[in-house]
């Protein structure tokens, strides 16, 4: 796309206040942001799959005329819907799916994962990295649940969690920081410098595989130098 113009449009749940900041942050000149949000679901998992459709075309039908791809901003259990996902929304970038994407690419076969979640949670992040390929070297998670809570996460905290695993992180090829609620885009460039090593945040791989659905170049925070 010459220029590097293009319009992203996003899918939040409603307690989700980081991904926009990171988006922004990473949005090269030209590529603009278009925002809206969805009631989040209790437990992070669509109790009614018909509704959950529903309201994903509702959402959809809000950003179409505006957006030249869009991506659906959540992550725990997404995966396990991506089917309703491109069901009801067109030209769509699942998150989950473009960090494994993403290290492949980067040719990772050994990854330590981090999360803001409590550990339940983190295994299943665990699970979803090992049954795409990958060996995963150690993981770490900061407890939390509420979104909100997630999204308020100071850079240091996020840096701390990668950085007190440094045995088990350096073990590995690259390191991956799941949720799309955690706001890492600073943090992942500071680990990035130390760690002489990829750290794949779930938004940087978003942003990268929206805009290579619209041909614009990305040079990604926490993977390039």
């Amino acid at each position: 796309m010459p220029g590097g113009r293009g319009r992203i449009g996003v899918i939040l749940p409603a307690n989700n206040a980081g991904m926009e900041y990171d988006l922004w942050k990473m949005a090269p000149e030209g590529v603009t942001i278009h925002v809206t949000r969805m009631r989040p679901t209790k437990g992070c998992e669509p109790s009614d799959l018909d509704e959950f459709e529903r309201e994903l075309r509702e959402a959809y039908h809000l950003l179409e005329e505006v957006s030249d791809v869009v991506i659906y901003g959540r992550t725990y259990g997404t995966h396990k819907h991506a089917h309703l996902i491109r069901k009801a929304i067109g030209n769509v970038v699942i998150p989950e799916e473009e960090v494994v994407k993403l290290l492949k690419k980067l040719g990772a076969k050994k990854v330590w994962v981090g999360t803001p979640y409590v550990k339940e949670r983190t295994l299943e992040e665990v699970s979803w990295i090992r049954e795409n390929g990958f060996e995963v070297t150690g993981y770490d998670g900061l407890g939390k649940v509420k979104g909100v809570d997630i999204s308020n996460t100071p850079v240091f905290t996020i840096y701390r969690l990668v950085k007190r695993n440094l045995q088990e992180v350096l073990k590995a090829d690259a390191v991956y920081i799941a949720c799309t609620a955690l706001s890492a885009y600073e943090a992942v460039k500071h680990l990035r410098e130390d760690l002489k090593m990829p750290v794949v945040s779930e938004n940087a791989a978003a942003m990268w595989g929206a805009l290579n659905a619209i041909k614009v170049n990305f040079k990604v925070p926490g993977v390039e130098e």
